[in-house]
């Protein structure tokens, strides 16, 4: 009938819509890969300009870059190789924050007495 025709070209405009929306997307993460790893290349420990104390330097878009990757990992999708090598290191990179974290608080500590 005339009423289901258009529910099916009208269905069919939206998957249209969203299968270019999800390549869009995609394609812009794909873009943002490169630029989320030039966090890795940054100094592990700075200091702050105004209180003078020493904060570890890791970019929060590399977590970000991280989750994304396996989520769409889990859907299936193709994973770049330097995003996927970013992805499989995860352990490893939140392990030296973690140890980079309380070397910093015991350095506080200890200086601090």
């Amino acid at each position: 009938s005339h009423d289901v025709r258009r529910v099916v070209k009208l269905y069919n405009r939206v998957a249209r819509t969203l299968v270019s929306f999800e390549y869009l997307w995609y394609q812009a993460w794909v873009d943002a890969i490169e630029e989320a790893r030039a966090g890795l290349q940054a100094t592990l420990i700075v200091r702050h300009p105004d209180d003078g104390k020493l904060y570890v330097n890791f970019d929060s878009q590399i977590l970000q870059l991280i989750r994304e990757a396996r989520c769409l990992d889990r859907m299936g999708i193709h994973i770049p190789e330097p995003a996927r090598v970013v992805m499989l290191q995860a352990d490893k990179f939140k392990a030296h924050y973690a140890d980079l974290s309380f070397a910093l608080s015991e350095f506080e500590r200890i200086t601090s007495k």
